[in-house]
């Protein structure tokens, strides 16, 4: 099931981050922010080091790549973000208030990745898991093939 929330702004996802930052007792810095907002203006998913470049040129200031991957991982950990595992690369979750696995659709060809939002297949897979003893910390599911624009 896919999602569409045209009232999720993007000032409503930065403020939503920042309270749920809070909530989780992690401190929203402005690099946390920064990171986020740039996140949102991206489409695709960009890698730390292309997220560093580009929020350096915007922000005209050296930034510090380790600033930039502690911001991801504090990002990912609250939820807003997301790390699609097989390209090394984040993207903004556009919806992160809502409770649902993440299942990227990632094109082999071109790169386009898409998600669905999925609230049965992590709940499925974790109960199957812990059947073989397993604790599940987290999913990432990805699956890979040809986008539409690409199979034309």
């Amino acid at each position: 099931m896919s999602h569409s929330h045209a009232h999720d702004t993007k000032e409503h996802l930065l403020a939503y981050a920042e309270k749920r930052a809070g909530a989780m007792k992690q401190r929203w810095t402005s690099t946390r922010a920064e990171a986020y907002d740039a996140l949102l203006d991206h489409d695709a998913p960009i890698t730390a080091y292309a997220l560093l470049e580009y929020l350096s040129n915007r922000h005209a200031r050296d930034i510090k790549p380790a600033s930039v991957y502690r911001a991801l991982e504090a990002l990912c950990d609250i939820g807003v973000v997301v790390k699609i595992e097989s390209l090394n690369a984040f993207r903004a979750c556009r919806h992160p208030q809502e409770d649902h696995q993440h299942v990227f659709l990632v094109c082999d060809t071109c790169g386009h990745t898409d998600e669905i939002a999925d609230h049965g297949i992590g709940r499925r897979l974790t109960q199957e898991a812990a059947v073989h003893g397993f604790e599940t910390a987290r999913q990432v599911l990805e699956l890979h093939g040809l986008c539409g624009d690409c199979r034309k």
